[in-house]
């Protein structure tokens, strides 16, 4: 503690020792507290004489050193304290680098991460993590938008419209399409862009099907959709399969009867059991709603619940030529697996159903409400079935 003056009931401190604790009390990486902890002098004190400096009142009579260890402290202090703030730094740099993905798409695109993360970071420590200029950075953020951006700004809302009407499940060659129809003349390269920029994702996901290794064993109606040609009206080729899925701890089965011509579900059942009965009642729903001609060809795959009997039975009672996938080729009957895959991606995945009866209610919201009356089929020229079924 710095020597009292005797003959005073106070001690005094210099004025020199006042200003020297009120300019390192100043700088910005020193606080009061500190400062005074250092001089061993209470911090009310410091205040005070902050203050009295601000308004002139120290007048330079005595002299009287700072305590000998003090200079010792502060540096300690400031050490502390640059540690602190490099951690801070380093702390801060290692959660800039796991959010920056852009590397090497240029300025432009650095000076958007920085505008999309200057609410959790400052300017200045991404700007000097991303090697760019904080002028640079200010100067793109208060520029006007261009007469492209403006567009592109008016672009994206109606990219946005069609995605979600679509529920997220249009990517970028439908939303395209839908824009098209609705008679906006646009790049299909720039809608792709704008939905990539802005995490517009097509909802999709993998089917997978287990081959039977039972392949000698089947044996089946040979598949004569190779040697037919592809057809021109409703009617002529149909094709059906079955598939699961999950509801809650168990399996359902979802089975399909599907129009080649314009890829519409013509009919469909879902069940808790898989058998003749559930295949054949699928079947005589479609028979009943479109009443074909003679000779129609029918296509499936080489389940049992299409070789039973009773399946045979309806087919040869309408006069139907059925046709069946090579063994191990499930890849005949793409159109239908197609549909499986759209159907399992665009509503099925991520999402959990709890009863059969609610999942049914949603499988023909999609059938019935979107698949076969809104939902643009690339192998239709961008139309639905219905659509492509109303004007051929």
């Amino acid at each position: 503690m710095p020597e009292m003056i005797t003959g005073k009931k106070t001690q005094r401190y210099s004025t020199e020792f006042k200003v020297k604790a009120v300019e390192w009390s100043h700088q910005a990486h020193r606080s009061v507290k500190g400062v005074a902890e250092a001089l061993d002098i209470h911090p009310f004190m410091l205040s005070r004489w902050r203050k009295e400096y601000r308004e002139g009142q120290f007048a330079m009579k005595r002299v009287k050193k700072a305590p000998a260890d003090a200079k010792q402290k502060i540096q300690e202090q400031d050490e502390v304290a640059r540690l602190k703030r490099r951690v801070s730094e380093l702390e801060e740099e290692n959660d800039i680098l796991k959010k920056s993905t852009f590397s090497g798409r240029g300025t432009t695109e650095a000076f958007r991460f920085v505008w999309k993360h200057r609410g959790q970071h400052e300017v200045k420590a991404l700007c000097r993590h991303l090697n760019i200029s904080r002028s640079g950075y200010y100067a793109w953020a208060n520029r006007k938008p261009s007469q492209r951006a403006a567009e592109n700004a008016d672009l994206l809302l109606k990219v946005r419209r069609v995605y979600n009407a679509s529920k997220g499940r249009y990517g970028s060659p439908r939303v395209y399409q839908a824009l098209r129809r609705e008679g906006l003349v646009v790049g299909e390269n720039r809608v792709a862009r704008l939905m990539r920029e802005w995490g517009m994702k097509a909802r999709v996901t993998r089917v997978y099907r287990r081959l039977s290794k039972r392949r000698d064993d089947l044996k089946a109606l040979p598949n004569y959709r190779l040697e037919a040609k592809k057809p021109v009206a409703v009617n002529q080729q149909w094709s059906s399969d079955v598939t699961y899925i999950k509801l809650g701890k168990k399996y359902v089965f979802l089975a399909v009867v599907l129009d080649l011509f314009s890829r519409r579900i013509i009919s469909w059942r879902l069940g808790e059991s898989l058998s003749a009965d559930f295949a054949r009642g699928t079947l005589r729903e479609a028979f009943t709603s479109r009443n074909p001609a003679p000779d129609l060809l029918f296509h499936t795959d080489r389940g049992i619940e299409y070789r039973a009997h009773k399946t045979q039975a309806l087919l040869n009672h309408h006069r139907v030529r059925h046709s069946m996938n090579r063994p191990g080729q499930c890849t005949d009957n793409a159109e239908v697996e197609s549909f499986f895959k759209t159907l399992k991606g665009e509503l099925l995945h991520a999402t959990s159903f709890m009863t059969l009866r609610q999942l049914r209610k949603h499988i023909r919201g999609y059938i019935d409400g979107y698949y076969n009356s809104h939902r643009l089929h690339s192998g239709l020229g961008y139309r639905t079935p219905i659509e492509f079924e109303e004007i051929n």
